[in-house]
């Protein structure tokens, strides 16, 4: 059974960077999701940027036109965000609710800001928010990170997702109890949304919700937080599943018709999880598997068209077999033993209203082993695929996984399909071929999944890179199409691969800096830690004496609250004795007075004076 601590965290953290970047899709979302993360940065005195992707044009509380609206959204944003302590906000300017629509100038001007700001936390809304340019906005920046060309710039970051209007599966809770208030006003700054909802009352009670399982905080704030380094190999749609509480909400668009074609031959079982990952996609692709010559599939729960050849024809044939049985203008390919990941047809559908004659993502390159149970396990996960098209380096290295592309069914009939002649590099060729009537546009978003498998018989397995089988068939290849590797094309090749080799090579130095920089911190805060320990001990010990002093001194307090009391029970006595001495005194003055007085009255009376007089006369007195 999984206990509540293993699904939510029950100790809030300090979820802190120096530079802290907030993206927010809306004019309002920054303070509604993440108003008490800012605030305690802005606290703290570090450096916080937000940017606002959309002109928050679509929100409107009353008459005002879109010009004015833009101007006073624009305005709350800055008065919200300086009762936080921050004024350095930027609005992009997209249009409201059309985010999906404007990805690629996105993706740039998130790089741009990346570049700029350099930060090492970077808060988006989570994937699984309702509204589409939330889900728009956590999309491109993952785009942004898998384009590969920020990764220096925050190699050590992480990205914190945070909730608007849906709530996530968090591993981060952030106190902000002490900010909360401060929170509360930012939220109302923003009138003219407030007079549409009490969206203050909203982020307050779902503060004050996810305080639940902390101890001591009235008011937190919920995070999923993952480094920079995870997501640049992470599909999309791995990320919601990870961020969600449930199963994601996914937003369907007009879909484009296209057919998947999936080549096999006595591979059933890996065969089965392909056209499962096709499936897995939930869009509604057509699915051609050409068996060439192996045992028959066994897909009849399935919707899947299968063509079968009686005997073995070659890759090549059974590529083209399934192209001629499509029926849809556009068409994508996946081998047998690859996956697709559930966003990549929707991603080079959406990309595929370009005019361009072919569409590629990234792809993982997965190395499996078998475990000790029998079963497949990961043994690495790469990303080696994923390179901006370029025309003449196609001829010289094939950088496009054949189930990476979508491409018009009419374009690979015009271009020749695939060439019967090749056993292996037929994709490469058809390429090379395809290029030539145009541009591919690359979509840097990693969404498919090349399988190597260590046990697996297989044409790349038969003949791995360096073989002698592998050189034949490059050299194949280059001869066929060597008219077009003229001496021009092949040094522009050159000086473009020796370009990006410096720029990696730079950036390799510059993380290797970094690395080492990493380590000497790490020597660093390993060599005042032991100071730190030294130092607790040493207060310890000083406690401990401390302790073992008070100690005595209660003991002694005991004894001498003991004597007190003996002390107190004899004063109690000796003040009883002086009472009961003073009442005897007091008495015997009592007495002598009485004696006194009647002394004195004997002394006043005829008869002393007779009886004197007498004893004078007797010479008994004078």
């Amino acid at each position: 059974m999984v206990e509540e601590n293993q699904l939510i965290p029950y100790e809030s953290e300090q979820l802190l960077g120096e530079k802290l970047l907030i993206l927010a899709p809306h004019p309002d979302d920054e303070v509604i999701g993440c108003g008490g993360l800012v605030a305690l940065h802005a606290a703290a005195r570090r450096s916080v940027r937000v940017v606002i992707a959309t002109n928050g044009a679509a929100g409107r509380s009353g008459e005002e036109n879109r010009g004015d609206l833009v101007a006073i959204r624009e305005e709350e944003s800055r008065a919200g965000l300086s009762i936080l302590g921050v004024e350095n906000v930027r609005f992009l300017g997209l249009p409201d609710r059309a985010l999906s629509d404007h990805i690629d100038e996105l993706v740039d001007l998130l790089e741009r800001e990346i570049h700029d700001f350099h930060p090492d936390l970077i808060a988006v809304p989570s994937p699984v928010e309702i509204h589409p340019d939330h889900v728009a906005l956590a999309a491109a920046l993952c785009a942004t990170l898998q384009r590969g060309t920020v990764g220096s710039s925050i190699a050590t970051a992480r990205v914190a997702f945070y909730e608007v209007s849906q709530p996530l599966r968090p591993n981060v809770l952030v106190d902000i109890s002490g900010v909360a208030a401060r929170k509360q006003e930012a939220v109302q700054a923003h009138r003219s949304q407030t007079a549409l909802r009490d969206y203050a009352s909203f982020a307050d009670a779902l503060s004050r919700y996810r305080a639940l399982t902390l101890r001591s905080a009235s008011h937190a704030e919920a995070f999923w937080v993952a480094p920079v380094s995870s997501l640049l190999s992470t599909p999309f749609s791995a990320v919601a599943r990870s961020v969600a509480p449930s199963a994601p909400v996914e937003i369907v668009r007009e879909t484009l018709p296209l057919s998947v074609i999936i080549r096999t031959r006595d591979r059933l079982e890996l065969l089965s999880e392909a056209v499962d990952s096709v499936i897995g996609t939930g869009y509604p692709a057509s699915i051609i598997v050409v068996n060439d010559g192996g045992a028959e599939p066994e897909l009849s729960d399935r919707q899947v068209r299968v063509i079968s050849h009686s005997s073995s024809r070659g890759r090549s044939a059974a590529m083209n077999s399934g192209v001629e049985a499509a029926e849809t203008p556009f068409l994508a390919f996946l081998d047998d033993d690859d996956l697709f990941y559930p966003e990549h047809l929707t991603t080079l559908a959406r990309a595929a209203s370009s005019s361009h004659v072919a569409w590629y993502t990234d792809a993982i390159s997965a190395f499996l082993q078998t475990a000790e149970s029998g079963a497949s396990e990961y043994r690495d996960r790469l990303r080696l695929f994923s390179t901006g098209f370029d025309r003449d380096l196609l001829l010289f290295d094939n950088y496009i996984p054949l189930p990476t592309l979508l491409v018009r069914r009419d374009d690979y009939l015009a271009a020749g399909g695939f060439d019967p002649e090749f056993d292996l590099f037929e994709d490469w060729d058809f390429l090379i071929r395809l290029s030539r009537r145009g541009d591919f546009r690359h979509i840097p978003a990693v969404t498919c999944e090349i399988r190597r498998f260590d046990d697996l018989d297989s044409i790349s397995a038969g003949w791995p890179e360096g073989s002698a089988g592998f050189r034949a068939a490059k050299l194949q290849l280059w001869r066929k199409h060597a008219s077009l590797m003229t001496p021009d094309v092949t040094a522009d090749v050159f000086e473009r691969q020796k370009t990006r080799s410096r720029a990696m090579h730079v950036q390799t130095v510059d993380l290797e800096g970094r690395a080492a920089h990493f380590h000497d911190d790490v020597v660093r805060l390993g060599r005042e830690k032991e100071m730190l320990i030294a130092e607790i001990a040493s207060r310890q010990n000083a406690v401990n004496t401390a302790i073992g002093r008070a100690t005595f001194l209660e003991s002694a307090n005991e004894v001498l609250h003991a004597e007190v009391a003996v002390a107190r029970e004899h004063l109690r006595i000796a003040e009883e004795g002086r009472a009961d001495l003073s009442r005897q005194v007091h008495q015997l003055y009592a007495e002598l007075n009485r004696v006194q007085s009647i002394l004195n009255s004997i002394y006043q009376s005829r008869s002393w004076k007779l009886h004197t007089m007498v004893e004078r006369l007797r010479g008994r007195r004078e």
